[in-house]
């Protein structure tokens, strides 16, 4: 299949996903050159993405009732064809702000599809 192809499947699969897709931003972080005996600068730019929750529980079904160590871990798939998304970029849900942990290529190579998980 061709990536033009992929491209256009995937954006009509959130198309058709109605409410589901939700309207968030990537906010991609990238650090300036290093001068030496100065801070290096951070810059951000905002780009409008489309994502489907895919929450997985981290909860075996044996240990239901044990204490969570860590903060849950969110999942999504995220149709973002303008950058590809990073560890470390933020992605801004309504007013809620969240850090990428983990970003996966799923669309073999097309560039429009990523599972990602957030926290």
């Amino acid at each position: 299949m061709q990536n033009d192809s992929i491209r256009r499947m995937v954006r009509d699969l959130f198309d058709l996903a109605g409410e589901v897709a939700v309207s968030a931003t990537l906010r991609q972080k990238t650090q300036d050159d290093y001068d030496p005996g100065s801070s290096p600068e951070e810059t951000t730019g905002d780009i409008a993405i489309r994502l489907v929750r895919t929450e997985k529980t981290l909860a075996d079904a044996a240990n239901a009732d044990g204490a969570i160590i860590n903060p849950a871990l969110h999942h999504a798939l995220i149709e973002c064809e303008a950058v590809t998304p990073k560890v470390d970029d933020d992605l801004v849900i309504g007013t809620e702000t969240f850090t990428l942990l983990q970003v996966v290529a799923a669309d073999t190579g097309a560039g429009i599809l990523y599972e990602v998980s957030y926290q």
